[in-house]
């Protein structure tokens, strides 16, 4: 065999190989680095952008609380125009970041989720007033969906990263279940804060199977605020920008 036959036939195989060694991120206790891991309570101005026009739709404000064994996550949206807000909130381990709770609520639905050996909670549709208690069984080694954004910020990130994140959702009517979320490319880049000043951030490209829209996050290097993210879904795109 002629040496450039012999050479394009390794490279073949090792283009194979790394294409199975992206990894896959489930909960444990070395998924990040605990020092990123500390109370936060920011808002983000939310933004549709349609051709050349900005049209600002509302607010979304996050809390996160840390304690001694749990992780807690409100996010509240406020849209304009309207005097209710959507509430998210996330429990999860400390350690490991499994979860624990989560409980979401609108003008529309409430829904609650507790996680343990099995799932259980209830999700309630206002409009109809239909109560559908919710019982299943899945596999372990997932991380509730409402957090894993959260969880981008905190995972040593460098340009090699490329994963897969094992989410579960629910969703009576759209996926329900164990899902992927799936962090794409990481790029170094300056966000140009207003009162920061440019800062140094990286740029991390995700999707999800939930709704397949792709995300752009810009978490500062140094501290891993969350500065801007860019969301495109089909032909609508959107951002949400923090409030300095």
């Amino acid at each position: 065999m002629k040496f450039y036959h012999l050479f394009f036939v390794l490279l073949l195989n090792l283009t194979a190989l790394n294409s199975f060694c992206q990894q896959t991120i489930v909960p444990g206790k070395k998924v990040a680095k605990q020092k990123w891991i500390r109370d936060q309570d920011y808002k983000m101005k939310w933004i549709m952008l349609r051709d050349t026009a900005r049209v600002e739709v509302g607010t979304v404000h996050t809390k996160v609380k840390v304690s001694k064994k749990t992780i807690l996550v409100i996010t509240a949206v406020n849209l304009k125009g309207t005097t209710s807000s959507w509430i998210d909130s996330t429990i999860v381990n400390k350690t490991d970041f499994s979860p624990i709770y989560h409980s979401s609520s609108n003008g529309q639905r409430d829904m609650m989720l507790r996680f343990g050996a099995n799932i259980t909670g209830y999700y309630l549709d206002k409009t109809s007033g239909q109560r559908t208690q919710i019982a299943q069984q899945v596999d372990k080694g997932y991380f509730d969906s409402n957090f894993y954004p959260m969880l981008l910020a905190w995972l040593p990130i460098d340009t090699s990263l490329k994963a897969d994140i094992n989410i579960f959702d629910y969703n009576p009517n759209g996926k329900t279940g164990l899902l992927k979320a799936r962090v794409i490319k990481v790029s170094p880049g300056i966000f140009p804060g207003k009162k920061l000043g440019e800062r140094s951030v990286w740029i991390i490209e995700a999707t999800d199977d939930i709704a397949g829209a792709t995300s752009h996050y810009y978490f500062d290097k140094l501290t891993r605020q969350l500065f801007k993210q860019e969301i495109t879904a089909g032909n609508r795109r959107m951002e949400m920008n923090l409030i300095e």
